[in-house]
């Protein structure tokens, strides 16, 4: 046959392996040389490294105020009334809009929400409310900003 031409015999002493294996029973690795006789390679050397947990962020102090410290509230200088809205008279809708807002140091609202209420009046009580404006509250002669309940109530006639 033309196909076992191709093939040659192996090297006597071989033991039947092909050059590169190691004869008898070995690590099975094409190309690995025989172990027998060599010093196992030394151990690898570990190098422990004490951790430590990192130091919790500092946190910014707390502002003391003194007890009984001169604190003027807001007050209310500009107010808007809201507007009823067309659709909840129609539908005969009255009652509250309980909204939250912060005033700022120069007594305009800088945030406002709406906490609860009837969706057809809570934009209007919103509308309004953003626009009011108030002398601001200081503490100690200095104006601060302060979170402000704020409560609207609509009311058929």
């Amino acid at each position: 046959m033309v196909a076992d031409a191709a093939f040659e015999e192996l090297p006597a002493g071989t033991g039947g392996t092909l050059p590169g294996i190691a004869d008898g029973p070995g690590t099975g690795v094409f190309g690995a040389l025989p172990t027998s006789g060599m010093a196992a390679p030394p151990p690898p050397q570990v190098k422990v490294v004490e951790t430590r947990p990192a130091p919790a962020p500092a946190e910014p102090p707390a502002r003391i105020f003194e007890r009984g410290g001169l604190v003027r509230p807001a007050q209310i200088l500009r107010r808007i009334e809201p507007v009823y809205p067309p659709i909840a008279k129609q539908a005969h809708i009255s009652g509250t809009v309980e909204l939250e807002g912060v005033i700022g140091v120069d007594g305009r609202m800088i945030e406002l929400r709406v906490k609860s209420g009837h969706p057809f009046l809570a934009k209007a009580a919103y509308d309004a409310v953003i626009q009011w404006v108030y002398r601001p509250t200081t503490l100690n002669g200095k104006p601060v900003e302060v979170i402000a309940p704020i409560t609207v109530t609509f009311r058929l006639n």
